[in-house]
This record gives structure tokens, sequence and C-alpha cells, in this order.
């Protein structure tokens, strides 16, 4: 049986609104219940999210939700670590560089879907997160090389990177592979990229000895050339996933 509590945060939840001002004196731990209500239903929103953030906040999950800049604006928690957005197209540039300036230690975003993020907006998780593990700009259709050389020249923790869907080039590519997180990279996906070529798959191959996961299928101009410079780098110790095309 739910305890009085948790029916207690359900109600409130659910008529968020009417309770806001109450809201903000709740303690942490009632705040941490309501956050996972209110983002698993798509209830959090621009104009009741900072009544329920706190300094102690290590992860939030927004991909259920209708927010955009301005919730991110709203974002001052020094310890997140973690912040899902997937899908957020109303989420720009401008709602990233106010996230990067205030919450420094991200280790993990997803960006997977924001079409509205570009090339600052990315340059602004790269030099202000210097702690970044995990990035994904999936179908970020308006970024370009310019994010993906930022993060290689700023990222040196950074172990899995997502960029399947974008118009990038082998500039790009291997701008990432060769900066300073080339010895950290473990994961990298960039499939149904259509600019890139061999001397992508190259550059990955050349700079990133620990690279364990690694896909790029749906690429048109990758050829098998590249999938012979796989041959002899895939086994135990070595690549453990990889996926590619052959057109």
């Amino acid at each position: 049986m739910d305890s009085l509590l948790d029916l207690s945060a359900v109600c409130v939840a659910q008529y968020a609104d009417l309770y806001i001002e109450c809201i903000r004196t709740l303690p942490f731990n009632v705040k941490d219940k309501l956050l996972r209500i209110m983002t698993t239903k798509g209830t959090l929103t621009d104009s009741n999210i900072s009544q329920l953030l706190h300094a102690g906040i290590r992860t939030l999950g927004l991909q259920n939700c209708k927010v955009s800049d301005s919730a991110l604006k709203q974002i001052h928690c020094q310890q997140l670590k973690t912040i899902i957005l997937i899908g957020c197209v109303q989420i720009t540039s401008e709602g990233l560089n106010a996230l990067a300036s205030q919450c420094v230690g991200l280790q993990v975003v997803d960006l997977s879907g924001c079409a509205a993020v570009t090339d600052s907006g990315v340059r602004a998780l790269a030099r202000s997160c210097k702690w970044l593990e995990v990035i994904s700009l999936s179908e970020c259709t308006a970024i370009s090389d310019v994010a993906l050389i930022e993060l290689g020249a700023n990222c040196r923790y950074l172990y899995s990177i997502d960029f399947g869907g974008t118009e990038v080039t082998d500039k790009g590519v291997t701008g990432l592979a060769s900066g300073v997180c080339c010895q950290s990279l473990k994961e990298l996906q960039m499939v149904r990229c259509r600019n890139l070529t061999d001397q992508a798959v190259t550059a990955v191959l050349s700079n990133c000895v620990n690279i364990r996961i690694f896909l790029f299928h749906g690429c048109p101009l990758i050829t098998d050339k590249s999938r012979e410079a796989l041959h002899n780098l895939i086994g135990p110790k070595k690549i453990q996933q990889v996926s590619w095309s052959v057109y």
C-alpha cells in the first residue's frame, strides 16, 4: 500500500501550479519525489521548475517535458551531473550557454533530437564542463564540424559520443579523434552521416586506441576499405561492437 507521503506527492504533483509557493519550502527529499513524478508525467514546465530544484540535485531527466531555454536558465545546481533533454525541440544554444555556466560539473548530456541546438551551445558545454564524459548530439542537425572540434580540444574525459544523423564531415571527426579525448574515447556513434568518408574511419582507428564500440552504418560515402581496416582490430581487448553498411 502506498504511504501517505507517496499519495500526497502524487496529488501535489498533479496540481503543482496550485501549490507552487508551498512546494518552494518543501524539504529536498520531498522535492526529489515530486520531480520524479512530474518528469515522468511530463508536467514539469518553465513556470514550475525553479520551485522544485535544489542544490543537491545530481540527475535531471526532462525528456518528457515541454521545456524551453527559460527552464535551463533556472537550473543553478552545482551538483548536477546528468541532464537528459531528448526531444526537447525548444531548447537552443542560448539555454545551453546558461546551463553550462551554472552547472560546470556536468558529466552526461543527452541532446538527442534537439534540432535547434547549434555549435555555440556545444562550445559552451565543451569549454565550461571539463568533466564531460558522455554527450549525445544525435539528430542535432544544426551542428557542424566546429562542435566536434571544440569537444576534442577541451573534453579530455569524454568516452562516449553520438553525433548520428548530422551533417559533420571528416574534418570534424578528425578534430575530435585527434584531440585531448583520443585516449579516453571508447564509444563513438556516427551513423547516418552522409558526408563522412573512409578518412573519418581512419582518423578514429589511428588515434583512438581504446575505442570499443564504433558504429558508422548508413554512411553512403564510406567504402569497403574501412571494413578491411577494421579486420585486425576486432576481438578481445579490441573493438567489441562495430557496424557499417555495404553500398
